[in-house]
């Protein structure tokens, strides 16, 4: 073994005490046995510098040995007086190559990856999944300290395309004169998720502590599972917040967790008890934090949500041109928001009244579906599913009023950005939404004109030269069921034409992705899987099969396992409370919506696969995956359309719900769509 560099020795007490910066010379990580031979480093960004109060010094070693790569940090306080450090206060960087771009001015799926970070403790850990898929992937384990949490430093300059350099957070320490404390990790190449876990539990003392779930309701029960990679010594024993766990005969221990039934609770405690819980895993003098969600009833939930939408959301003011728009609404203000650009041209589409909030009008229709034929019976005892269904449709009749006189031409097909008909900001992505959202409402009236209003919509789209365009969510399936169960041959075989033209197109394309809004996202990937897979469930042509389990394999990368419900299943989304929060801040959003496309699309291949364990853990998967945007709702009815996760993003603290609800309310959407559709 030889160090590559060190610097900033640890000062003697009564030294200067003014903050140090250290970091390693320029560094690169790559694998002997990776042919695209990767850095995994980013080097606009050094490795391992650390920042820390005045008083505290550092030193950085990092040691090789073949593809097993040893960084410590020595933090020590060189003054006289006591030093007290908050989670935060240091920072040591990990310039990870997790981005849309590089010097090059462009980017590369097998030279790029997606970043897991898990700072829980002494066992925390990152995962770095290469984009493509392709093992080696980069496995780091902490082995001296522990990690609280971590920030992101953005270039601002590169807008959604560059989730930034991570700064890794030490634990909240106390530094009494002279006193020193170590954070050392281990790096090393893995080739997938379990083979990470298993080769962590060797290298270090690990617990690999699972929750069979994250995301519950009151009554339920959630078991963890506790495995310690090393024997406890005489006395030592494994507890979760205090309590003790249970062996379970096989070296391991479980733990249960079962949230007060809401049944049994008032209306007051009961909202107390929803929202996130932290449990604290101790395996002698080693520990792992994890984190689950409480969320409402689900029934309620979505009662709750669809009533606020109708009576607080839904425009009635003086603007004709609004009148039955679903719009945003600042929680804070308690009042809803518009602001669609001003008179110097200047256009401001995230919170107009159009675009994603038709997501809004979706969970309605798909709530009076499903109130209709029993499938969701509002979940508080003191209303009534037959009150709130009036409601509902009322608040739907002025909603489509609003969609046919301002948002779509029924006639030509033509989707508009937003009200009135304006178009001066023309977006392809907007079309599907409409196209689904018409049917929906022939799932809802029966009424054929519906489905040819969609169709319209789709034709109009692929005008535009669609074919090799990522639309989010385009209903192929939804839409050639509804043709065969109302008899549309004509239309089924139109649109067919132009479905499996454009899978054809995406399946050609591969893995070299075109450029959209944001130049690679895990909603690039995720509509090429869609578009692919559907078409392939639909006319059972084996080579689209096969091209769209290559486009999934792509797209699991984006998902995390960490022990965390904002994190466990949830897809990396890194810009969306800058477009559609209030605080327009940058930042990873866990989660956000658009995560449940991957958790619909394991769905989907799990109906595609002949393995029936592979198609069963892929369910659990997209399950696990869907109740993860739970937590964008609340008791009350609000919602909030991003949460920011990391510590803090350029020196700003986040960690927080934004407080405006936009267009989160796809989530709901997909777990009703889901819940109607397994009847």
């Amino acid at each position: 073994m030889y160090a590559l560099g060190s610097n900033s020795p640890v000062a003697p007490a009564y030294a200067d005490t003014k903050a140090m910066t250290s970091q390693l010379a320029d560094v690169s990580i790559r694998f002997s046995a990776d042919p695209e031979d990767m850095d995994w480093l980013r080097h606009d960004h050094p490795y391992a510098a650390v920042s820390a109060p005045a008083g505290i010094q550092s030193t950085v070693h990092m040691m090789r040995d073949g593809d097993t790569i040893v960084t410590t940090i020595l933090l020590g306080n060189a003054t006289a007086k006591t030093i007290s450090a908050a989670v935060g206060d240091i920072g040591i960087t990990l310039p990870l190559e997790d981005r849309y771009w590089d010097e090059t001015g462009d980017y590369s799926i097998e030279r790029h990856c997606n970043a897991h970070l898990f700072c829980g403790g002494t066992c925390s850990w990152i995962l770095a999944l290469r984009m493509s898929g392709k093992a080696p992937h980069l496995g780091l384990v902490l082995t001296e300290g522990a990690l609280a949490d971590y920030s992101v430093s953005r270039d601002f300059s590169h807008y959604s395309n560059d989730r930034g350099c991570f700064v890794l957070h030490p634990e909240a320490m106390e530094f009494a004169p002279g006193q020193t404390h170590t954070i050392s990790w281990t790096i090393f190449p893995c080739d997938s998720r379990e083979d990470f876990l298993r080769q962590a539990a060797s290298r270090s003392r690990f617990i690999d502590a699972r929750w069979n779930s994250y995301v519950m309701f009151p009554g339920e029960t959630a078991v963890l599972r506790i495995r310690p990679s090393f024997a406890l010594q005489p006395g030592e024993t494994v507890s979760v917040n205090g309590l003790p766990a249970s062996p379970d005969g096989d070296g391991g221990y479980l733990f249960s967790y079962t949230p007060d039934d809401a049944d049994a609770l008032t209306h007051d405690a009961y909202r107390d008890r929803v929202g996130e819980h932290r449990f604290i895993v101790r395996a002698g003098e080693r520990t792992v934090m994890t984190r689950v969600f409480v969320s409402t009833p689900i029934d309620r939930l979505i009662a709750e949500r669809v009533r606020f939408i109708a009576d607080r959301q839904q425009y009635r003011g003086q603007d004709g041109h609004l009148k039955g728009a679903y719009l945003p609404y600042d929680n804070e203000d308690g009042a809803q928001y518009y602001y669609a650009g001003d008179d110097n041209g200047g256009i401001v589409n995230d919170y107009n009244a159009g675009r994603e909030r038709v997501g809004m009008g979706l969970l309605l229709v798909a709530s009076l579906r499903a109130l209709g034929d029993g499938t969701l019976v509002d979940g508080t005892a003191q209303r009534d599913s037959d009150g709130l269904r009036e409601r509902l449709a009322d608040s739907l009749r002025d909603y489509r009023a609003f969609v046919e006189r301002e948002l779509v031409d029924t006639a030509t097909g033509e989707v508009f950005n937003d009200s009135p008909r304006d178009n001066a900001y023309r977006r392809l992505y907007n079309a599907p939404w409409y196209a689904e959202l018409y049917v929906e409402l022939w799932k809802l009236d029966g009424d054929v004109e519906d489905l040819r209003i969609a169709c319209r919509i789709l034709a109009w789209f692929y005008e535009q030269g669609s074919f090799r365009f990522y639309p989010i969510e385009l209903p192929i399936l939804a839409l050639e069921h509804a043709f065969d169960e109302a008899g549309e041959a004509d239309l089924h075989d139109e649109m067919r034409d132009l479905f499996v033209r454009h899978a054809r197109e995406l399946a050609g394309l591969g893995l070299n992705y075109p450029k959209h809004e944001v130049n690679y996202e895990q909603s690039i990937v995720a509509p090429a899987t869609s578009v692919i897979l559907q078409t392939a469930a639909l006319t059972g042509d084996r080579a689209l099969l096969a091209a769209g389990f290559e486009q999934l394999h792509v797209l699991d990368q984006f998902n995390g396992c960490q022990p965390d419900a904002h994190l466990n299943e949830v897809a990396i989304r890194h810009w969306d409370g800058f477009w559609f929060g209030k605080r327009k801040q940058y930042g990873d959003t866990f989660p956000h919506y658009w995560s449940g496309l991957t958790g619909d699309l394991f769905d989907l291949a799990a109906d595609l696969m002949d393995d029936g364990d592979q198609s069963a853990a892929y369910r659990r998967r997209a399950d696990a995956s869907r109740k993860a945007l739970l937590q964008l709702f609340f008791p009350d009815g609000t919602a909030s359309c991003a949460y920011v996760f990391p510590f803090s993003v350029n020196g700003e603290r986040t960690h927080f719900a934004d407080p405006m609800a936009n267009d989160q309310d796809w989530a709901l959407y997909f777990i009703l769509r889901h819940r109607l559709d397994a009847e």
